[in-house]
């Protein structure tokens, strides 16, 4: 697996990282652990918690984490009950959250901290604050952003937060990011996290001729899914396995080969089975230019 710089930080990332989405749930611990040691005996070294991501934070408390293994946790959301959704990047729910990621997950510290929400109605100079203490205090050694747009990139910035990295959902079939987020980025020199680097997995083409029974399209998570079961999506998914076929690797393979060659420093995947990490942490294709224009006009 290759490693490459955050944007213009000194902090390797490798360019799949593991998501922890279903950790909790459809992931107990054993299956996690195992999990981590295949991902890390690949080379992989980011794992990422998602929002309100209490559960999956319960689990890594119980794993055998390497020490080179980097733990990216978002803050700025929490879900005090099940249908009650709060968001802000005030300094008391900033360092709460910090402190309560730590406790639970038994670490002293996160290595990139994301900002998963813009807040317009808190003071940017007191979210730089809370940042520059977490930093002071050594709870955390990284910042990045999510759900951010271009001019918010560029705000927070400008307001003093040092932005490394900017995670948004990116695959050939979501490339919103590439309108406003990507050439900001570009030009401020932070790296991206594709997020749903596989198009939600329905870039594995696991959905082409039924759904499998433990599939997220049979759960909670259909809506989720079936967004990217659509005309578009079809259309650039035959067109995904038409380069898959003439290159002779899989719709996996040429969708992260295509995330590489856009300039994603680590596309997130949340793998739940061995085989199904062994998939992505085994896959190197470099894409000719030829052929990413293609999948470029395609998506």
């Amino acid at each position: 697996m290759k490693h490459q710089r955050l944007g213009t930080t000194g902090l390797e990332v490798s360019d799949v990282g593991l998501g922890t989405f279903e950790w909790g749930h459809r992931v107990d611990a054993r299956a996690a652990q195992r999990l981590v040691d295949d991902y890390n005996g690949a080379g992989g070294n980011v794992i990422e918690l998602p929002s309100s991501g209490h559960f999956a934070a319960q689990v890594i408390s119980q794993l055998r984490l390497p020490e080179e293994m980097l733990v990216v946790a978002r803050t700025g959301v929490s879900m005090s009950e099940p249908d009650h959704i709060e968001v802000g990047l005030g300094r008391s729910r900033m360092l709460s959250q910090v402190d309560s990621m730590l406790r639970t997950t038994g670490r002293e510290h996160l290595d990139v901290l994301v900002l998963d929400v813009f807040d317009a109605e808190v003071d940017r100079a007191e979210t730089a604050s809370a940042i520059d203490t977490l930093l002071t205090l050594g709870k955390i050694r990284y910042v990045g952003v999510s759900h951010h747009t271009g001019w918010q990139l560029a705000e927070m910035r400008g307001a003093g937060v040092p932005i490394s990295c900017a995670v948004a959902e990116y695959s050939l079939l979501n490339r919103e990011a590439e309108d406003e987020l990507m050439p900001a980025a570009d030009y401020a020199g932070v790296g991206l996290i594709a997020g749903a680097g596989l198009g939600r997995g329905v870039l594995t083409d696991k959905y082409r001729n039924a759904t499998p029974q433990d599939s997220r399209l049979t759960g909670e998570l259909s809506d989720y899914v079936g967004a990217y079961l659509d005309d578009r999506s079809n259309r650039v998914l035959a067109g995904v396995r038409k380069a898959a076929t003439a290159l002779g690797v899989s719709t996996t393979d040429i969708a992260l080969a295509f995330n590489r060659h856009r300039g994603i420093a680590c596309s997130l995947v949340s793998a739940r089975t061995p085989a199904q990490l062994a998939e992505v942490t085994g896959s190197e294709v470099a894409l000719a230019d030829e052929i990413a224009e293609v999948l470029d006009q395609i998506s």
